[in-house]
């Protein structure tokens, strides 16, 4: 897919990650939100995050250190869901057992 970002010109996803030092997942989610020329600027600042008494710097180190994805982690925080409140728990409860084993 050839994509445009700043009036620059790439061959595909892949091509502007590695050039511009942003990740595949920020282009397409810019490509979603319509704002190109904004992606790997910087403007998104990572909000803290804290489960249980865990502490993580952002929602996507979160999601990766609970082994789901950032869109089922922001699904199971915003609604009412209790089977995906439920996972998350679980996860939560195995990443704290492992700390601990872990020192």
């Amino acid at each position: 897919m050839i994509i445009e970002i700043r009036g620059i010109t790439y061959p595909s996803v892949r091509n502007a990650s590695e050039t511009l030092g942003i990740a595949m997942d920020a282009i397409y989610s810019a490509l979603k939100r319509g704002s190109m020329d904004a992606v790997g600027l910087g403007n998104t600042q990572r909000q803290p995050i804290d489960f249980d008494g865990l502490n993580f710097p952002s929602l996507g180190a979160a999601s990766k250190a609970l082994g789901f994805n950032r869109s089922f982690v922001r699904y199971a925080i915003a609604t009412n869901s209790a089977a995906a409140k439920a996972r998350l728990e679980q996860a939560i409860n195995r990443y704290k057992q492992n700390k601990e084993m872990c020192g």
